[in-house]
């Protein structure tokens, strides 16, 4: 039933936005004013990003997935010019559209997801606490280097990483306790309201060419007998996390194969029959692309050229949900990049 449930929801996202912001209208009259042009299509695109998440969460039946994603929503919402009344009331709204929209023990399933979510979204703190902590043995250099691209100072700070490589300190700890640490700051900042959206992906873009210039250190001629399919799925476009597994897996001593963001199911398919790895590697950060991830692993199982190549999972929805991964049918999940190495590790021997 929630796999219908989410189906359904699914369809509705893009027709019913615009029926819950005239019904919004008719509640609250005064906003007819305000939302207009640019305004009004932020509303229908928060709307619809509200049944995106609610219908992949119900679709793995995963409350805390559209939970932490209203949690998530009430810390960026607090830093715009956003009355959380209206939020509030736009949630409400959509609940009682499904309703009137769903089956009975569809919109029994949508309303249990949705009086779930309101209350996360009520008691979330709307301050979010840095991801660099003191206990970071490179706390310093990531919050240096984070302040030097904020301010736009891309030169510099390059030359601060490049310093710290040749003065000694590993390439690892840098990809993961420098560019992991200031990727998830990045993000806070972000939905903090502290930078924009230019900003953000300013930092990401400098951060990647860093680590296209590391590649001398990481790549090397030896042979290697292991390898590795890292990819994001079709409609993931947060693709960094991806690209230091992959890096990472290579200063092990692996050959990895790194197709980046938004990597079409069928190109993915062909490529693990081309290149035969030992494991591959997906990875996700938006809830709204389980769905993808779990078309792709029924693909690959079900093809007798490469149903033994072992999958892991990674990503923030795997972060919350336990044993999600299980319900993906990966044959296991890794919070991170070291946990990536173990994992596949203990996945083939």
């Amino acid at each position: 039933m929630n796999i219908t449930t989410a189906q359904k929801i699914r369809e509705l996202k893009d027709t019913i936005p615009s029926l819950i912001l005239q019904k919004h209208f008719e509640l609250v009259p005064e906003l007819r004013k305000q939302y207009i042009g640019i305004f009004e299509q932020l509303y229908l695109e928060n709307t619809r990003s509200h049944l995106s998440y609610l219908a992949e969460s119900i679709s793995v039946n995963e409350p805390v997935l559209f939970n932490e994603y209203l949690g998530w929503a009430k810390i960026l919402f607090a830093n715009l010019p956003i009355d959380e009344n209206n939020i509030l009331l736009n949630l409400n709204i959509i609940r009682e559209m499904l309703e009137t929209c769903l089956a009975v023990e569809q919109s029994n399933i949508s309303t249990f997801f949705l009086n779930n979510g309101i209350e996360k979204f009520k008691s979330q703190n709307p301050v979010l606490k840095s991801f660099n902590l003191d206990s970071n043995p490179l706390h310093d250099l990531a919050n240096n280097y984070l302040e030097l691209l904020v301010k736009g100072n891309k030169i510099i700070a390059i030359d601060l990483i490049m310093k710290e490589v040749s003065n000694g300190t590993s390439i690892k700890d840098i990809y993961l306790k420098v560019f992991q640490i200031t990727q998830l700051e990045t993000g806070r900042l972000w939905q903090t309201g502290i930078i924009n959206v230019a900003q953000e992906h300013f930092i990401t873009a400098v951060t990647q060419l860093i680590m296209s210039q590391l590649y001398p250190y990481i790549f090397t001629t030896a042979n290697k007998s292991k390898k590795i399919i890292v990819a994001c799925v079709a409609g993931e476009l947060h693709e960094i996390g991806a690209r230091m597994v992959a890096d990472l897996f290579e200063m092990e001593g692996w050959n990895s194969y790194y197709f980046g963001a938004n990597t079409p199911l069928n190109s993915l398919i062909n490529a693990v029959e081309t290149y035969r790895p030992d494991v591959l590697a997906i990875s996700v950060t938006m809830t709204f692309n389980l769905n993808n991830v779990t078309e792709l692993i029924k693909s690959v199982k079900s093809n007798p050229k490469i149903n033994n190549v072992k999958i892991f999972v990674g990503g923030y929805p795997f972060n919350l949900a336990d044993k999600l991964w299980e319900k993906m049918g990966a044959d296991g999940f890794a919070l991170d990049a070291v946990g990536a190495l173990n994992l596949a590790s203990a996945l083939l021997y």
